[in-house]
């Protein structure tokens, strides 16, 4: 056996891996954004061409702020929990309601899901489609803690 104690990398710093994911993020969002094909034509709809422009212009803004929101939350919900900002049942309430609201703008930049009433089908469906994941989860973890409860 050498005289030397064993060498142990130093592992990066935890604000560095968060830095780097979000540059990653960043850099796959831009080059989705840059190298999106053209539209497919708007038929029957006598839109001009300034009038479609302006409309991908909307969408790109609308998924921008999106993307920025979406990862500002993540960011800030990893924060909370990697660097111990709260702890315990606040951390876990913090991180819920962050989920919460990034929910609300998954929904309303990306999938352009709101109250009008031209959208009202989209939502109805959603919220089935909650409800649905809902029973799932909810049956699920009935099934676990009844299981739990008979081992113990």
């Amino acid at each position: 056996m050498s005289g030397r104690a064993p060498s142990r990398e130093q592992a990066p710093s935890r604000g560095l891996v968060l830095l780097k994911a979000v540059g990653a993020a960043a850099l796959l969002g831009a080059t989705r954004a840059v190298t999106s094909g053209p539209r497919a034509p708007l038929e029957g709809r006598g839109e001009t061409r300034s009038e479609r422009a302006a409309a991908k212009r909307r969408d790109l803004v609308t998924y921008g702020v999106g993307y920025v929101l979406a990862l500002a939350l993540t960011g800030v919900a990893f924060a909370v929990v990697t660097w111990g900002w709260a702890a315990g049942a606040r951390a876990l309430g913090i991180v819920f309601a962050l989920a919460l609201v990034q929910a609300v703008v998954h929904f309303s930049c990306f999938l352009h899901i709101d109250l009008r009433r031209s959208h009202r089908d989209d939502l109805q469906l959603l919220l089935f489609s909650t409800l649905i994941i809902c029973l799932m989860v909810g049956g699920t973890l009935v099934v676990l803690f009844n299981l739990r409860m008979r081992m113990l």
